[in-house]
């Protein structure tokens, strides 16, 4: 396996490390059926479906999911008791979900590898353009409090539950991991970013992250949960991002991973289409076993 190539800007100061993968030995549990995430209308809702449209989502042209206003989540149960249990949450610009290549066969790879998966459709499109992530917080934080309430019927461990996602998920999943809330706000025991968007306030690699209560800088004095980030250096939404907010996190006593390949783009999620796509779910099974969140 070639190591994947790191932007030097941060690398000394964070002390990455390159692992080399984790074997593959679970079986693959089938998934569970698609469950509500709310009971009833879910808070903050401002779209109604039309006459005779689904409002669990339309699947384009494309095989993405849109229009959804109905969250639900899709279980993806570990093999054996114990097991951690990462919610996977689909990019697609707050617009889309992206749920084949960034979610399910995520949830297949997280479980070849010991872990149980929940793949979230959360709320899209874009309810507020300003603030995107506002209903998709509430679902995700909302799922993470069902997971605790039921990872036992799912193999899963309740004080192991992540957070994943990409690109506007992986925005998502930073928000609800380390973004100032109310007190008592549901947050994962793990976080893991992979080409995460609208990180800086601007999407230019000398940009800066965004802060304040509206931002993904966790609020002073807070200890940040562990994080993995994976990213391209090519990415439109700059890697540069991923490893400014791996700095802050582990400069307020946190930790955190960071692979960057020189090559791959933006949207690989978990596929064949690079190196990028092929290796980053063995590095982050690897990191799971390290932090002893993954059983022997």
């Amino acid at each position: 396996m070639k190591t994947p190539r790191l932007l030097p800007v941060l690398a000394s100061a964070l002390g990455l490390a390159f692992l080399t993968g984790c074997a593959v030995s679970a079986p693959v549990a089938a998934s569970l059926p698609a469950a509500p995430v709310w009971d009833g209308v879910p808070p903050g809702e401002t779209l109604k479906a039309k006459p005779g449209q689904d409002p669990k989502g339309i699947i384009n042209k494309n095989g993405h999911r849109t229009d959804v206003m109905t969250p639900e989540f899709v279980v993806y149960p570990a093999a054996k008791p114990g097991a951690p249990i990462v919610i996977v949450c689909p990019g697609g610009g707050y617009g889309i979900l992206a749920e084949e290549h960034e979610g399910a066969e995520v949830a297949r790879r997280l479980n070849a590898f010991g872990s149980a998966a929940v793949v979230l459709r959360y709320r899209v499109p874009r309810r507020d353009n300003e603030r995107p992530w506002i209903v998709p917080a509430m679902d995700a934080r909302r799922m993470i409090q069902i997971v605790r309430e039921r990872a036992k019927e799912w193999n899963a461990d309740p004080a192991k539950v992540g957070i994943l996602g990409f690109s506007a998920g992986g925005n998502l999943a930073a928000r609800v991991a380390y973004s100032p809330a109310e007190a008592g706000a549901a947050r994962p025991d793990f976080a893991v970013m992979v080409y995460p968007a609208y990180l800086f306030v601007k999407d230019k690699p000398d940009s800066v992250l965004r802060d304040g209560p509206e931002g993904v800088v966790p609020s002073p004095g807070t200890k940040p949960v562990p994080a993995f980030f994976a990213h391209s250096a090519d990415d439109g939404y700059p890697a540069e991002g991923s490893m400014a907010l791996a700095k802050v996190l582990k400069s307020m006593g946190g930790s955190a991973e960071v692979h960057v390949w020189a090559k791959g783009g933006h949207g690989w999620g978990a596929s064949e289409r690079c190196e990028a796509a092929k290796k980053w779910t063995d590095l982050l099974g690897a990191w799971m076993k390290e932090r002893g969140l993954l059983l022997p």
